[in-house]
């Protein structure tokens, strides 16, 4: 190379690097320039800067105007809440539908200070962190949870309570016309919705699980052998309801074959009900043909004539009343004294004669047992079980002897059963003096009854005559009426529809007591032995009553 083409060659050189220092220079102010502009804009900047994000919220692009109006409604808390309950998840909630609350005014405070540093230092750094948010880089910033909304932790826990509690199912039996069935016990669970809350407020507002406490509900246990031994024998037919006032449906039996049904049992799962292994037997009488027959037939009817006081005749109508449409149904016990009940002038019951210890005396409810004696009648011709009846100390007269029933409250009783196979109603009825008592059932047969009686034997009365200076001489008056003592036997009479008689026997005996007649004799005034007249007669004796003596009052 000669000298020409080296001083070219130099020159060439140097030109290069002047070059390169000028592109440098042209790059370093051009870097200058631009980061004094970035530099000049992030200081300048009047919006929360770029990539500033609250978990998955982007804050970047608002106004300070609307940073402090508003914040986004959702994305500011990520992070979920688990709830479980007996091992159970029962749902997953975010911290927002659970209610989280935030500083706002911290977390704006936050927003707005990211790039935004005082200082030369700050004013670099702010002009950085703004080409970063340009770039695509995210400023995070974590806010602080003050806690959770009580108020929607409980209406959570109340959802969840729906979808968790389950009600205890009890074991039971149902016997139908289709089989007997049973339920497993279940036992249920209830969910602690308090317990709930607080263990949710225990997080502040952090995400994370929580177990539930809940508890159980035991369920009442099935036992077999007693349903078995419950249900073991004939079915029940149909009856009639006295507190419904209709016929309700009888109730089937049921052998049940009880290991195979406890095996049967185990194998179903807690709340299934299932058919067990039973010979259902089904009532002999359903509702519908009871209401067909129901009260149908008269199977008996009594009438006895009511004398005395109007006090009297009140009492035995009120009585009647008290017992009028008693409704008994097969095998019920019929008890005078409790249908009627205490006899009490609060009651409407007055005073009138009858009998304390042989003596007539006025005693409230005098009377109601002609009532007694006239529905004791009516049952025996009713063919009805008497179960307790007894005769009055004297014959009332008001009904053939052995067919009456004292009763006084406290005892005697006066009861008898309903053995007809059907139910039976006491219909009384008071007319112009005149007590009717009607039993209405159901016959099955053409049978009726007749009652006779024999009078064993008979104790006569006797007059006595007793002297009182409350009467003047010569004047009498009858003190206690006389009463002919009877040993009466009665027989109940079965015949067919033809008049044969089928049965004759014994229903019972009574004894009436005798009463001797007390005539009071007046001896005021009575003469001298020595004067003149009858030489000291105590007047004519009173002659003995002739005929049916005067009747006992009750």
């Amino acid at each position: 190379m000669d000298g020409k083409q080296a001083a070219g060659a130099a020159a060439t050189a140097k030109k290069r690097r002047w070059i390169v220092w000028i592109a440098a220079a042209a790059l370093a102010g051009a870097l200058t320039g631009g980061i004094l502009g970035l530099g000049f804009y992030a200081n300048s900047c009047e919006e929360v800067f770029p990539g500033v994000m609250v978990g998955d919220a982007d804050l970047s692009g608002l106004s300070f105007v609307q940073l402090e109006t508003r914040l986004p409604a959702e994305g500011l808390l990520p992070g979920e809440v688990s709830v479980s309950a007996g091992g159970q998840e029962l749902a997953v909630y975010t911290r927002e539908e659970l209610g989280a609350r935030v500083d706002e005014a911290h977390l704006r405070s936050l927003a707005w200070g990211v790039g935004r540093e005082e200082g030369a230092a700050g004013w670099f750094k702010n002009a950085w962190t703004m080409l970063r948010g340009r770039l695509g880089a995210e400023t995070r910033l974590e806010p602080d949870v003050i806690g959770f909304d009580e108020e929607v932790l409980r209406r959570t826990a109340a959802e969840l309570a729906q979808q968790f509690d389950r009600a205890a199912v009890d074991g039971a039996c149902a016997l139908t016309d289709e089989g007997l069935f049973a339920t497993k016990p279940a036992d249920g669970r209830a969910l602690d919705q308090e317990g709930l809350v607080d263990a949710l407020l225990a997080l502040e507002g952090k995400a994370g699980a929580v177990e539930a406490p809940w508890s159980e509900i035991a369920a009442l246990p099935l036992d077999l052998e007693r349903t078995a031994s419950e249900l073991e024998g004939a079915a029940t037919p149909a009856r009639y309801d006295v507190e419904l006032g209709r016929v309700v449906e009888g109730r089937p039996g049921a052998a049940l074959d009880l290991p195979a049904a406890q095996l049967a049992l185990e194998s179903a799962a807690p709340g299934e009900t299932i058919p067990l292994p039973a010979r259902v037997l089904a009532p002999e009488l359903t509702a519908q043909e009871l209401e067909a027959v129901l009260f149908r037939d008269v199977l008996g009817t009594a009438t006895t004539t009511v004398s005395g006081t109007g006090v009297r005749k009140g009492n035995v109508k009120l009585s009647g009343s008290l017992v009028n449409g008693t409704v008994l149904n097969d095998g019920d016990l019929f008890d005078y004294n409790l249908v009627v009940g205490e006899r009490t002038a609060a009651r409407g019951f007055g005073a009138a004669a009858s009998y304390v210890n042989g003596e007539t005396v006025d005693t409230i409810g005098g009377g109601i047992c002609q009532t007694s004696s006239t529905i004791y009648l009516a049952a025996l011709l009713s063919n009805l079980e008497i179960v307790e009846r007894y005769n009055h100390r004297y014959w009332p007269g008001y009904v053939t002897l052995g067919m009456d029933a004292t009763v006084s409250w406290g005892g005697p009783e006066f009861r008898f059963r309903n053995n007809t196979g059907y139910p039976i109603r006491i219909d009384v009825a008071y007319d112009h003096s005149r007590l009717t008592v009607t039993i209405l059932g159901t016959k099955t047969d053409d049978t009726y009854v007749e009652m006779t009686h024999r009078v064993l034997g008979t104790t006569e009365y006797e007059t006595e005559y007793v002297e009182t200076e409350e009467l003047p001489w010569g004047e009498q008056r009858q003190q206690q009426s006389g009463y002919r003592g009877y040993e009466v036997v009665t027989y109940r009479n079965v015949y067919d529809g033809s008049g044969r008689l089928l049965s004759s026997e014994e229903e019972a005996r009574s004894s009436y007591k005798s009463r001797n007649r007390i005539i009071l004799t007046g001896t005021a005034g009575m003469p001298s032995p020595d004067g003149p007249g009858d030489g000291g007669a105590s007047g004519p004796p009173v002659q003995p009553e002739e005929g049916e003596p005067e009747l006992p009052p009750d």
